[in-house]
């Protein structure tokens, strides 16, 4: 074994706990819950992770797609150098590998029916890189605080006065680009809250995991007593301590409960809460947002692109109105021979209308037509649907026009001493990553213990594995 000690970001003990914690009860075994977990469990807390799914990780799901793993959810430990995400990878023995795609980034027009010159597709993600998240503070000062991102899309490409095509361009790469960052339509994002979060170093796309997340997630389980399949559906809080009523009807008591389900589930009044949550909870509920963005993982016998010229690909659609396409070529990370197509938000909501099929008959289109000739067909084949999911009810939080940082926080904050909450919604600094959802859980372990730092705890004997 092997233990390390990690804080949240400070070395403040939380407060606002109320009684002596003696047996605590988790729900929802992703990073959040299983990083509380550990901490507790490892520091001789009595504690029980009660997850609806048969599996653990939530949101990180690592598939076998033909022999090869693929991150269906999240994939990427975005700006690695300080994270603590990279810090627990270490501690675990595994090992992260850059897989940032920018320095062999191709781009193929649709519209044009043409491959864009390499000083074509560098200044389109310099625009979305940097040009755009520059002129921010203009914006803001020309538009309002209450601006959405795409108010500040089509003031930063008109102000840029580009030829028809290049304009064209520019909008599909920003709106998909904001899609991507908040899972949601570019309309439903508030400019004043974009690119608000904590940065620690190195590059945006970052590391990947070896064998994906699943990696971080069996090792962050050592040593934890996980319930698998038992969706809970009330959770009722006292003076005393907490009962946790299951779907089967059987009972969990303990002296305080972590609740780590994702936003869209509370949304959906999942669990219920007896006594109901505060007003001001509810109402930062509602007003924080949470859309979709889902995957298209197909894996093929051999890596045929890079013979076609792209190691990734963004693919910039006929229709203006349209946004860009990523593809990504794991093989270029060590993941072998498959492609992930990136499906933002107004995207998935266009193929969840057009049948199950849609979506890879769509990724095999877009692939031949860049390609320029007929591509084979995958020998495996992987689509997400995490809006359909009752477990996720989307992919991760953004902040809204009306909304603001301070929502998330306040829904990290506990209720009546015994109720806690952690989840990547529960906390501003690194609202939508998975780093934040980890840090979240180490903040309520350091709550419940009442000290400054937890120490985490693996099994080198998972290392490898």
């Amino acid at each position: 074994m092997a233990a390390e000690e990690f804080h949240d970001g400070g070395t403040d003990v939380p407060g606002g706990v109320a009684g002596t914690v003696r047996r605590v009860l988790v729900i929802g075994a992703g990073i959040a819950g299983l990083t509380a977990a550990n901490a507790l469990t490892h520091a001789g807390v009595e504690c029980v992770v009660l997850e609806a799914r048969d599996r653990i990780g939530g949101r990180l799901h690592t598939a076998d797609l033909g022999g090869s793993p693929v991150d269906l959810g999240g994939s990427w430990i975005h700006m690695p150098d300080g994270n603590p995400m990279t810090a627990f990878a270490r501690l675990a023995g595994v090992t992260c590998g850059s897989a940032d795609p920018v320095s062999e980034m191709a781009a193929f027009d649709s519209g044009e029916g043409r491959p864009l010159r390499a000083a074509e597709t560098a200044d389109l993600l310099d625009c979305y890189l940097e040009g755009f998240p520059e002129s921010v503070v203009g914006l803001l000062a020309k538009l309002g605080q209450d601006a959405s991102m795409a108010e500040a899309i089509e003031a930063f490409v008109a102000a840029a006065d580009q030829p028809p095509a290049q304009a064209r361009r520019a909008r599909q790469m920003l709106y998909a680009g904001v899609e991507a960052e908040a899972a949601d339509l570019a309309g439903r994002q508030s400019l004043r809250w974009m690119w608000n979060e904590l940065e620690y170093g190195g590059s945006y796309f970052g590391d990947v995991p070896e064998g994906g997340y699943r990696r971080l997630v069996d090792a962050m389980a050592f040593g934890i007593d996980v319930r698998l399949g038992r969706p809970v559906t009330e959770i009722e809080a006292s003076a005393d301590g907490v009962r946790v009523r299951i779907a089967d009807g059987s009972v969990e008591e303990g002296s305080h409960v972590v609740v780590t389900v994702p936003l869209g589930v509370l949304k959906r009044g999942l669990p219920r809460f007896s006594p109901a949550l505060p007003p001001d909870r509810l109402a930062a509920i509602e007003r924080l947002g949470f859309g979709r963005f889902e995957k298209v993982a197909l894996r093929f016998a051999e890596p045929f692109w890079r013979d076609a010229g792209f190691p990734h690909l963004m693919v910039f659609p006929r229709d203006p109105d349209e946004w860009m396409v990523w593809v990504m070529g794991q093989d270029a990370f060590g993941g072998g021979p498959v492609l992930v197509f990136f499906v933002f938000h107004s995207a998935a909501e266009r193929l969840a209308a057009a049948g199950r099929d849609a979506p890879v008959r769509w990724a095999l289109g877009m692939l031949t037509e860049a390609a320029g000739r007929p591509c084979p067909e995958p020998i495996a084949v992987a689509v997400t649907s995490w809006a359909a999911d009752p477990w996720a009810g989307g992919a991760y939080t953004h902040i809204p026009p009306g909304a603001s940082a301070a929502d998330a926080d306040l829904l990290g904050n506990p209720v009546g001493g015994r109720l806690l909450f952690a989840g990547e919604h529960t906390q501003s600094p690194r609202l939508a990553y998975a780093d934040g959802a980890l840090s979240s859980g180490i903040r309520e372990a350091k709550r419940l213990l009442g000290t400054p730092a937890v120490r985490l705890t693996v099994d080198h004997g998972l290392k490898g594995a």
